[in-house]
Order: structure tokens, then C-alpha cells, then sequence
């Protein structure tokens, strides 16, 4: 037989309820989103099960369906809620509660078969029908393979919902698939670990580069870093308890006590390998804070824009002048009176009348009664509002220039002189680059004027959630013109956001 027919029906098995998931439901509209909302679902449905929630009802789950359509900016109506989540649970009548099917082809047999699954399942250890109680439903083995068919390409999984689920294998007795799940553990740590080294051999080769890496912030959350590590590690003491009570309660059955001592033995290979991993992390943070310690010099905060750097070494240097009128007009704003770019300074006072009658003429003014002044208070509303189509830029581009806004509809521009803060905002970020690290965090904590934008903006539009763990920075393009937008003349620099790599 040809190779390509080798575990045909086995990848088709596999394949099948993901291409069933939601397939005739009739849901109006909503329809072309129902195999992304009903795959959240899936993936709320998990982790609440691998964190022992037993909110697991249909109840629940209706509320998660309705949950997601918010998030993602969708309508849907009770009827379409109701439908979505009855779709999830069974096939056909809910009085006859079917299973699902679909048609698969068993290269074996040369015959077709049909594939009977459910996506999820009563929960027996949570689900108490003798005493009146609602089912509470658990993904079935094919949801489970789905989501981590999923995991396989996005590697979303952090080492404490890997612990949370070999936990979860290890109650139900799957201790097999929790030894092979270890390896997932494993591998994670060791390219972590891998990462880690490489960061420690530049920083130590070319200590700047902590003002552009993302872990430049660790050294402010150790505190929290170092608790992490510590639940990780009690979390590695609860596996080893219930492996040794399970062998307890087993002694009788050799089959089983085989299979828990490899499980013992991955569990302790494992816990050595994150042990190394975590002191290698708090090793290099201790390094770092040294660095800015004793070399303070080193992260002095730079201009984005450096004559030297940037026209210099990286222009002039390296391709040279072609005509004299370049070089002329690269130096000509270093000698002419006449300042050709708006410094920040300038936008915040504005240009200044100077009336020279008014000095001449002494004005007499009567004393007027003290008053009390009235702190101005910043409406964020209107500053998030400005604000929320830069990141639908970024979510999009991965960059926005205000060039870009200046395209947009007059209504939108003018958000944009509601409040001054906006526009004060657009040159905080020319800054060095920062981690987006809010979502978790109460406003009080925060200092950073930018960060103070994100959170408010997470809060407002859920949609830009996609952004924490981001990295958010400025580029500057040397040979672009200033900017003329609403009678400003601006330093031409883009926003540009790069996603975390896990």
C-alpha cells in the first residue's frame, strides 16, 4: 500500500470532530464565527476542569457562549445562545441527547465506517445525580486532542498549567498519558533554559542590550518571579503526594505500581531541570541589577534620534553623499536660527505672542479675591477613545505613523485635540521600549503614563488583550520629511508592536 494511505483512518478520526465542530447549527449571522466561539469554549471548558472548577454546568456553559460573542464584538440573541450551547453537548432533539457522527474511510478494511464522539461528558467525580444535582460536564478525549493538536503549533501552555493538567491525569488514573505529558513539561523548560543561556552570554558580551530585551523589566518583578517559581515548585510537591498515596492505595496491582515508578522517575528529572532553570533566571537577574549598579552610564536613556548614530554612522558612513545639496540639508538645521523640527517642548506651550506695547504700558490691575484653582482632570475617555484606533492600526500593520491618522475620517482626527494628554502621550512613547505587563495589575501600581493608556484601553476594548506580554517600541526613518498634520510639524518616528515569542 502505498505510504500515503498509512494511518489514514487514524488522522481522519483525529480531524473529524474538528471539522464537525458547529457544522449545521443555524445561528442567522453569527454563523461564520461559531467554530471559532465554540472552540473558546472548549478551551474555558479546560481550564476550568484542570483548575477544579465545577462550574461546569449547562448553565455555565451558556454563560461562557454568551461571555465569548461579547468578547469578540458579536450579537447574538437568547434563541442563538440556547442553540450554540445545546449544539455543543448533543446532535438533533435534547430529548434524545445523540452523539455526534461522521463518515471516515479505513484504508484497512477498504471500507467506509462511521466515527461516533461527543465533545464533552459528564464529569462522574463532580456530578451528583442521586442527590438531585445538575450534570457537570468534562471535554471528552477527542475535544481534549483537538485542543492540544492546537498546543502541538502554538505552544500556549505555561509550566504551571502543564503541572495543573498531569495533576488532572494523575486523579483520573491516565498515569501514562501523565508521563507523556511530562515530556511536554521537559521540552518547555529545556528551551527556556536554552534561551536563557543565550540571554546571559549577550548580556554579559554587550550589557545595552537590556534596554532593548523584553527581560529588562525582571529585575522590577523579582519579588513576583520568584513566588512563581515557588507555586511551581509546590505544585511539583502535590504531584509527588499523589503519586505516592496512589501507590499506597494500588500495592496489590504490579501493573499499575511499574507505571507510577516511571512517572516517579520523570517527575523527578523534571523538578531538577526547573530547579536549574530557576535559579539560572534569579542568577541573571542578580547579574543585571549588578550591571546598572555599578555601571549606571551603560542605561542612561538615549535620544530615539542620534546625529551620530543615525545619519551619521548609519547613513553618511556607510553609503556616502551623492550630491552636495544632501549633505546640505542634513546640516543646515545645526547652524540655520530657524528650527526645523517641533520639539515636544513646543507642542506642549504652543507658540507664544509677544505683544511689546503691552510692556510699554504699566496696567493697573485692582486686587481681585484669591481663587481657588481648579485642578484640570484628564478625560481618559476621550483619550482611550483616540487612542483605540492606533492599536486596531497595530492589531492589523504591527505600526502606525500619525501620517496614517491623518487618512482617517475628520471625526476621528478630532478626538485627537480633545485633550492635550493625547497628543502628550504620542512622545512618551519615545521612550525606550516597553513590555505591555497590565492586564494582571490595579491602576494604582502604575507610573508609566503608557502604561496607564494600555490598562485603561484593555478595560475599554477587551480586543487589545492580545497585546500583553507584546513588546511596544518607535522606529525613526532618517530620510522621511517632518510630519504636517493640523498645522504641527512633527518629528517622523512610527509605533510599531512586536508579539512575545512562547
Amino acid at each position: 500500500m502505498n505510504e500515503s494511505w498509512e494511518g489514514f483512518a487514524e488522522r481522519m478520526q483525529r480531524l473529524n470532530p474538528l471539522f464537525a465542530l458547529g457544522r449545521g447549527m443555524e445561528v442567522g449571522e453569527i454563523k461564520p464565527h461559531l467554530q471559532t466561539i465554540l472552540m473558546q469554549v472548549l478551551l474555558a471548558i479546560f481550564y476550568r476542569e484542570l483548575n477544579d472548577d465545577a462550574n461546569r454546568r449547562k448553565s455555565d456553559i451558556k454563560y461562557i457562549v454568551d461571555d465569548c460573542i461579547k468578547q469578540m464584538k458579536l450579537l447574538a440573541d437568547e434563541r442563538q445562545i440556547d442553540r450554540i450551547t445545546s449544539g455543543l453537548l448533543y446532535q438533533g432533539k435534547e430529548e434524545l441527547s445523540q452523539p455526534f457522527e461522521a463518515l471516515y474511510y479505513d484504508e484497512l478494511r477498504q471500507a467506509w465506517d462511521t466515527q461516533v464522539f461527543r465533545y464533552v461528558t459528564m464529569d462522574e467525580l463532580y456530578t451528583n445525580l442521586e442527590m438531585g444535582g445538575a450534570i457537570i460536564y468534562k471535554l471528552t478525549d477527542v475535544a481534549q486532542e483537538m485542543i492540544f493538536m492546537s498546543r502541538e503549533m502554538a505552544e500556549e501552555f505555561s509550566i504551571t498549567i502543564e503541572q495543573l493538567y498531569s495533576m488532572q491525569l494523575i486523579k483520573n488514573g491516565n498515569f501514562r498519558k501523565a508521563t507523556r505529558n511530562l515530556d511536554h513539561l521537559i521540552s518547555r523548560v529545556n528551551r527556556l533554559m536554552a534561551n536563557e543561556f543565550s540571554f546571559q552570554k549577550e548580556m554579559m558580551n554587550n550589557p545595552k542590550i537590556l534596554l532593548a530585551e523584553e527581560e529588562m523589566q525582571r529585575a522590577d518583578n523579582r519579588v513576583e518571579i520568584e513566588n512563581q517559581f515557588e507555586e511551581e515548585k509546590n505544585h511539583f510537591r502535590t504531584i509527588t503526594s499523589m503519586i505516592e498515596k496512589t501507590k499506597r492505595r494500588n500495592e496489590a496491582d504490579d501493573f499499575i505500581q511499574k507505571e507510577l515508578i516511571i512517572l516517579q522517575e520523570k517527575i523527578s528529572h523534571t523538578r531538577q531541570l526547573h530547579d536549574r532553570f530557576a535559579k539560572l533566571v534569579i542568577q541573571n537577574i542578580s547579574y543585571e541589577m549588578k550591571l546598572k549598579a555599578e555601571n549606571p552610564s551603560l542605561f542612561w536613556e538615549n535620544s530615539l534620534v542620534s546625529f551620530r548614530e543615525h545619519f551619521y554612522e548609519n547613513w553618511l558612513l556607510k553609503e556616502g553623499v551623492k550630491q552636495f545639496t544632501q549633505l546640505e540639508t542634513v546640516l543646515s538645521p545645526l547652524f540655520s536660527p530657524k528650527n526645523e523640527f517641533i520639539l515636544p517642548l513646543d507642542w506642549i506651550w504652543g507658540e507664544q505672542e509677544f505683544d511689546e506695547d503691552m510692556q510699554q504700558t504699566p496696567v493697573i490691575e485692582e486686587e481681585a479675591e484669591a481663587e481657588v484653582p481648579t485642578p484640570r482632570v484628564t478625560n481618559w475617555e476621550s483619550v482611550v477613545k483616540a487612542w483605540s484606533y492606533v492599536f486596531q492600526y497595530l492589531q492589523t500593520y504591527k505600526q502606525f505613523s500619525l501620517a496614517d491618522l491623518a487618512d482617517l475620517p475628520v471625526e476621528i482626527q478630532d478626538l485627537w485635540f480633545e485633550e492635550s494628554e493625547t497628543i502628550d502621550l504620542w512622545m512618551m512613547f519615545d521612550k525606550k521600549p516597553l513590555k505591555i505587563q497590565v492586564l494582571h495589575r490595579k491602576e494604582e501600581t502604575l507610573s508609566d503614563e503608557r502604561e496607564i493608556l494600555l490598562y485603561k484601553l484593555m478595560k475599554e476594548y477587551p480586543q487589545f488583550q492580545i497585546f500583553e506580554g507584546s513588546n511596544i517600541f518607535t522606529e525613526f526613518d532618517h530620510r522621511a520629511k517632518p510630519l504636517r498634520w493640523q498645522r504641527m510639524k512633527m518629528t517622523p518616528f512610527k509605533i510599531c508592536i512586536k508579539e512575545e515569542i512562547r
